[in-house]
């Protein structure tokens, strides 16, 4: 309840997705939910939970975060010197400029799900449809919104927190939520298509071979 249905925050609780707590290690994040954080309203649950139940809570956070589960005490064992990976990584940052909307290692944007532990949550072809189709599988939380203003002009993105009375769009750089109030506007519809475009489909059959296995090494 405090800190939002998908982790998004409230005026009662910080936002669990956001990149200071993406970059909590999972001792960190399971000392904070255990002995809560002083000085904050961030209240200390080990009293009340099991340590099990701190666990599930801990791993439920990653799961908004896109992460892969907690893994206690097996650190990564550092970057992959694969040559394949490496290129991988240029293309996403350059020429197909994924890092705009997505992160890996606490670096990059916030508009698509976080890629650490990709590899582990998708198999190599559902990774590979959901790069040349990424409409075909929209990540829940991640799904867009179409807002038609009474000029006639429209504006489309990312949305939460969605009721009756407003719906908030998720600015294009990623740094801001703007709330649309549904009377003030002319309609807000559900737009199936994914924000994600479609740049796989426009690399090169070797860029497309060397991002892959940049992802695959997350």
């Amino acid at each position: 309840v405090c800190h939002g249905g998908l982790g998004e925050g409230q005026a009662m609780g910080k936002p669990l997705t956001d990149s200071v707590a993406n970059k909590l290690s999972d001792t960190d994040l399971l000392a904070v939910i255990t002995d809560g954080r002083a000085g904050t309203g961030m209240a200390a649950w080990g009293g009340s939970f099991s340590e099990e139940e701190i666990y599930d809570i801990a791993n439920f956070v990653r799961t908004l975060q896109g992460k892969p589960e907690l893994n206690i005490g097996n650190q990564d064992s550092g970057p992959s010197n694969d040559p394949m990976v490496i290129a991988g990584e240029q293309v996403f940052n350059n020429q197909a400029n994924c890092v705009t909307c997505h992160s890996y290692d606490d670096n990059g944007g916030n508009v698509g799900p976080v890629l650490d532990g990709v590899s582990a949550r998708l198999s190599e072809s559902a990774l590979i449809q959901a790069l040349n189709n990424p409409s075909a599988p929209i990540v829940s939380g991640y799904g867009a919104k179409i807002v038609t203003q009474n000029d006639g002009s429209t504006v489309r993105g990312r949305y939460r927190n969605d009721s009756e009375l407003a719906v908030q769009i998720q600015s294009e750089d990623g740094r801001r939520w703007v709330t649309y109030f549904k009377d003030r506007v002319a309609s807000v519809s559900d737009d199936e298509q994914s924000v994600m475009p479609d740049v796989f489909l426009t690399l090169e059959e070797n860029e497309q071979k060397q991002i892959l296995a940049f992802l695959k090494s997350l």
